[in-house]
């Protein structure tokens, strides 16, 4: 098998990654969110840190999807 074919099927890894990690950094940045929203004692940080990881998640994941769909093309 050439080298060439063999290294075709890995260009997708790298934004299907992304997507996967961004798609978690959204779950984890909403987890945090419910957290400080119900929590009596939770102070601002913790709703800038749910955010902060919900804004990031979306970021890479709209950034890889976009990425996947311009590789398929």
């Amino acid at each position: 098998m050439k080298m060439s074919h063999r290294l075709d099927s890995s260009d997708t890894a790298g934004p299907v990654w992304g997507l996967i990690f961004g798609l978690l950094m959204t779950a984890i940045g909403m987890g945090l969110w419910f957290y400080a929203t119900l929590s009596i004692d939770s102070g601002r940080q913790d709703e800038s840190l749910a955010v902060a990881a919900t804004l990031v998640g979306l970021f890479l994941a709209v950034y890889a999807g976009r990425e996947l769909r311009r590789k398929r093309r």
